[in-house]
């Protein structure tokens, strides 16, 4: 049986992070290991064991933790490599990880490395840490021969910096439970769900957006983060306490319940690559308030209410409307339960599993992708 790997830094069990990124990564895998033998190489963290099976697919951790989470991204990139040396897969696919995107990977590796782009992360490490983390990324965006993006954003942007490369487009997944009719435009509160990254998610708009217009509805964040983020958020919310309840971090029947007596998802983040909350949302008939950001293009208008970028006052007066129309949201939740049908996992699975088996029997998807 031939044999693919997976990387990403990130996973569902880490406490710092365990976000959307993860939870792709392991629907990914755990399809292709129908037809694949599939390892899955991500950061060790406490209580992680060196190695585990799930669902058919083995997980190997490397023995980053104890340089912390953001120490532990860097020592990733640079394991990585070394792996790929004594290592000999078939086919690698490789979540590109912060703080640069990209690593030195494809330049090691004997097989063909699909560079997979959760999300191009340099810019954002360039303001926070005002270092030239935006040159090496496109250098390094240089070394990479094939790539699968969420949308057509982050195409333009690989198109530019490495015109040669293939390019594929293939979006994230999400599970679909059963609905019933009396779900839409039901809700309870208002539901933030992602990871807590105050500046990247946009949490600080959010809660100044609650204070200046409180809505009927109270806010509930959901999501777990490093524990200086954790410590940001509880800061900010602090005044608006009483709007306001800190979930922390959800996963399971905990998650399903906030999504299934929820009012309606917002994302207020400054910069997406696809937000597989939003999606989320809309699997559960549930309509989504967000930024109208290029990334979230893919929204259809009838099922999200969009409001301009980084705009606080249209954001409040949004969620505050759409908290007192519960018709409103039956409407919206009802398409986008519809349109979320072609985002199915078994529907996006197949596309990596055709892509996979393509690139295994030396076919290369065209550059147009």
């Amino acid at each position: 049986m031939r044999s693919v790997v997976l990387s990403i830094f990130d996973d569902i069990g880490n406490p710092h992070y365990g976000g959307g990124g993860a939870t792709v990564v392991q629907q990914i895998a755990t399809r292709l290991a129908k037809n694949y033998r599939v390892t899955v190489y991500c950061g060790s963290y406490a209580g992680s064991p060196p190695a585990q099976i799930r669902d058919g697919v083995r997980y190997v951790f490397l023995p980053v933790g104890w340089a912390g989470p953001r120490g532990g991204q860097l020592l990733f990139q640079l394991l990585l490599p070394l792996v790929a040396v004594v290592r000999r897969p078939d086919l690698w696919i490789e979540s590109l990880t912060p703080p640069f995107s990209t690593s030195l990977l494809p330049l090691l590796s004997p097989a063909p490395v699909i560079g997979l782009v959760q999300m191009l992360s340099a810019a954002d490490m360039a303001r926070k840490y005002r270092l030239p983390f935006t040159l090496v990324e496109r250098w390094g965006l240089g070394l990479y021969r094939h790539f699968i993006v969420l949308n057509e954003t982050d195409r333009d942007a690989i198109r530019r910096w490495n015109p040669a490369a293939t390019c594929e487009l293939i979006p994230n997944g999400a599970t679909r439970p059963p609905i019933a009719e009396r779900s839409f435009g039901s809700g309870e509160h208002i539901l933030f769900l992602g990871r807590i990254d105050v500046r990247q998610k946009g949490l600080d708009l959010l809660v100044a957006a609650i204070v200046a217009d409180p809505p009927p509805l109270p806010l509930v964040i959901a999501g777990g983060g490093t524990a200086r983020e954790e410590r940001r958020l509880r800061e900010l919310v602090r005044p608006v306490s009483q709007h306001v309840r800190i979930a922390g971090r959800v996963c399971g029947a905990e998650k399903e319940a906030l999504l299934r007596d929820c009012a309606f998802v917002v994302v207020p983040s400054r910069y997406e690559t696809f937000c597989l909350s939003a999606l989320e949302a809309m699997t559960y008939g549930k309509p989504v308030v967000c930024f109208d950001l290029p990334q979230l293009e893919w929204i259809s208008a009838d099922c999200a209410v969009r409001v301009p970028p980084y705009d606080v006052r249209a954001l409040g007066a949004a969620i505050g409307s759409l908290s007192r129309q519960p018709e409103q949201r039956g409407a919206l939740g009802r398409r986008g339960y519809a349109f979320s049908r072609q985002y199915d996992w078994d529907v996006i699975g197949e596309r990596y599993r055709s892509l996979v088996s393509s690139m295994l029997d030396g076919h290369r998807p065209s550059r147009g992708g």
